[in-house]
């Protein structure tokens, strides 16, 4: 059985995450050769992260009752710094090497110019399918983080902490990952997802997502699963504004024949008798 509350957040806008979108627009100016000379795990925040930890810690207090029981944070520098801003009464943080962000090898820390000239069959071919293709040098497919987040992290929680509050501070795609688990998601709603262009399917820098098996009308635990989720991000930038969705009940589906071959025939055949 899963906790009680999980609130999920991402961290805050780090150097690697400034380099990289630059990169996307042609600016390769953060790339120095010191820069490129690092593991990912060492990326620190920006100021600009600072400032969005800081806020997300005073959301955090403001909404979330506290204290919370168990704090949970990933073995990168980016997350661990944010885990400090947030600055959260009575945190005694425990680092997971299992909440790591996807490992992308060779298609890591390097400009986009770079990765489209050096690996432009893999980059095509994550183009495809970004769930189950690996990146450049055996990285992590989706799939495969998805599985590791699955057989370690959400293993231990329902292990050990069933009836506990928990706080955990990771990154993007693990966020996805548990995301999938936590509301038995599909391949094709993962697709959906990645390519949204919607506020409220993206997950900026410390965007949080609390997820939790209290009816959110009543506050009683209403069974052994999480039955109701809240996104919101306390700073998006430049608007300097809260963006906050609210509730909305966790809806797992299962598929009848007819809707198995609809989703089946929004795939076209090329090859027949």
């Amino acid at each position: 059985m899963l906790p009680v509350d999980i609130v999920l957040l991402r961290h805050g806008q780090s150097e690697g995450n400034k380099a990289h979108r630059a990169s996307e627009e042609g600016d390769n100016r953060f790339f120095t050769p010191e820069f490129r000379d690092k593991h990912s795990r060492n990326f620190r925040l920006t100021d600009l992260g600072i400032r969005q930890a800081k806020t997300a810690g005073e959301w955090l207090k403001q909404n979330v009752p506290m204290p919370l029981d168990r704090f949970y944070v990933s073995d990168y520098i980016r997350a661990k710094e944010t885990a400090v801003y947030l600055d959260l009464s009575g945190a005694e943080w425990k680092d997971e090497i299992g909440l790591r962000e996807r490992d992308l090898a060779l298609m890591d820390n390097l400009p986009d110019d770079e990765k489209k000239h050096l690996f432009e069959l893999e980059v095509r071919q994550h183009e495809i399918d970004p769930f189950f293709s690996y990146p450049a040098g055996g990285s992590e497919s989706v799939a495969a983080l998805i599985f590791r987040v699955k057989t370690d992290l959400v293993a231990h929680l329902a292990r050990e902490c069933s009836d506990k509050r928990v706080m955990i501070v990771c990154h993007g795609h693990v966020m996805r990952a548990l995301q999938f688990l936590f509301e038995k998601l599909s391949h094709d709603d993962f697709i959906r997802l990645d390519s949204s262009k919607e506020p409220a399917d993206k997950l900026r820098n410390c965007q949080v997502i609390w997820y939790t098996r209290r009816d959110p009308e009543t506050g009683k635990i209403a069974g052994d699963k999480l039955v109701a989720v809240r996104s919101v991000c306390p700073l998006v930038c430049p608007s300097n504004k809260v963006e906050d969705w609210g509730w909305r009940r966790i809806q797992r589906r299962r598929h009848t024949n007819q809707e198995l071959l609809e989703e089946v025939n929004r795939y076209p055949r090329h090859v027949n008798d």
